[in-house]
């Protein structure tokens, strides 16, 4: 899947994503911005925003645009786009993969760091061992 074509209208979502960067709470070189589009052609846009000295109440662009996607739709996610710049870690982060697999696994995931080339990414590859519900034992 790494090996899609990257179209006009995915460049354009990108160029969307990395505008939507700007808004991102935090240090310039982790600031992201992500777009989930559902299937009817909506568009729910998502930053990262990072709470300094406590990285545990932080989120990542991903999640916060699937999630406003799930609150403002109930059309499944048919695209998601994620812009981060080059200085910034990962791509994306395990908490972004996973959530990923659990609300949009179907999705087309657009990838791209700053002035890179923009990808298509596959969840199995980027996620090959997801961790998966269990029920708790007595």
């Amino acid at each position: 899947m790494s090996g899609s074509v990257i179209t006009a209208a995915d460049r354009a979502l990108l160029a969307e994503a990395c505008a939507l960067a700007r808004r991102s709470v935090g240090p310039a070189r982790e600031r992201a911005g992500a777009i989930a589009v559902t299937r009817d052609g909506v568009s729910f846009p998502g930053v990262a925003v990072q709470i300094p000295g406590s990285p545990a109440l932080s989120v990542c662009a991903v999640p916060a645009a699937l999630g406003a996607a799930r609150a403002g739709s109930s059309e499944p996610v048919a695209t998601l786009a994620l812009w981060i710049p080059a200085t910034a870690s990962g791509q994306p982060c395990g908490l972004c993969l996973q959530v990923w697999r659990e609300l949009a696994p179907e999705a087309r995931f657009l990838f791209q760091r700053e002035a890179g080339e923009p990808q298509v990414l596959a969840l199995a590859e980027r996620l090959p061992d997801p961790f998966t519900h269990f029920e708790p034992t007595a």
